[in-house]
């Protein structure tokens, strides 16, 4: 068999393991080569875990499963053979996972967005305060850009040199929320101020809104405050990118400027 270009379906089917194991296998390893797939897959995981986590303090209804996958085995056997679906199946799947939003929406069960501000913050926090130690100490940019990138499944990372802004790379290290496949590290400047750059893949939608908005250079930065620290997103390509700093905002947010890259 052939894996469509991005199976999105599939990759749903793989997540409730309703895929046979030849058919799992070859889903996995398209989802491993393919950058589009892999974000949309860990983003399905992500919501999966999110809702597993709700529904710990807060669970839903004990027959709800139930009637979602007893509603769509009654799809699959009045269905044509997998590949050869009508589209009255792909209509009768939408309406069938619709109404399983619908009731997982409207209960009281239904999972809180990550605040990924807040995260930021504690990843600033956790390098200023010396509570998590960073993997590699370095001065060099290129250096600490082979250790995230050898053997990385994930989407390119680059550091940048701020040194021309006064501004030292001190080390760098994976994040601690996430997959794996991010990056975190720390400048130092003359006076000891710390700057903590974070990179994961994301897109700037899933932040809550900003107190403030700039474009500049064909970016959007989104500017948030939280306990006199400034935090500045932005996007480069799959990856989500974050300065956190206890400066003014119109200082962090030139460095961020200055850091921004288009993706390639």
């Amino acid at each position: 068999m052939s894996v469509p270009r991005h199976p999105t379906e599939q990759l749903v089917d793989l997540l409730d393991e309703r895929l046979g194991a030849a058919e799992a296998a070859e889903v996995r390893e398209h989802v491993g080569a393919c950058a589009v797939c892999r974000l949309e897959f860990d983003r399905l995981a992500a919501g999966r875990a999110a809702a597993r986590s709700a529904r710990a303090t807060d669970p839903a209804p004990d027959d709800l499963r139930a009637r979602v996958m007893a509603a769509l085995d009654d799809v699959d056997r009045a269905a044509a053979p997998p590949r050869q679906r009508p589209i009255q199946w792909v209509l009768w799947v939408g309406v069938a996972a619709a109404a399983a939003l619908v009731l997982y929406v409207e209960g009281p069960w239904r999972p809180l967005s990550p605040d990924l501000v807040g995260r930021a913050l504690a990843e600033y926090e956790a390098v200023r305060s010396g509570s998590i130690e960073l993997e590699l100490r370095t001065a060099d940019p290129m250096a600490l850009e082979r250790y995230f990138n050898q053997a990385s499944r994930g989407p390119r990372i680059r550091v940048i040199d701020l040194a021309m802004m006064g501004w030292t790379l001190e080390a760098g290290g994976r994040p601690r929320f996430g997959d794996g496949t991010g990056a975190l590290y720390a400048y130092r400047s003359s006076t000891g101020a710390r700057l903590v750059c974070q990179m994961y893949v994301g897109i700037l939608a899933e932040l809550p809104a900003a107190s403030e908005v700039r474009r500049e250079n064909g970016f959007e930065f989104r500017i948030y405050t939280r306990a006199g620290v400034t935090l500045v997103f932005w996007q480069e390509g799959e990856l989500v990118c974050v300065l956190a700093a206890d400066l003014p905002a119109a200082e962090v947010v030139a460095l961020a400027v200055a850091k921004a890259m288009a993706a390639t």
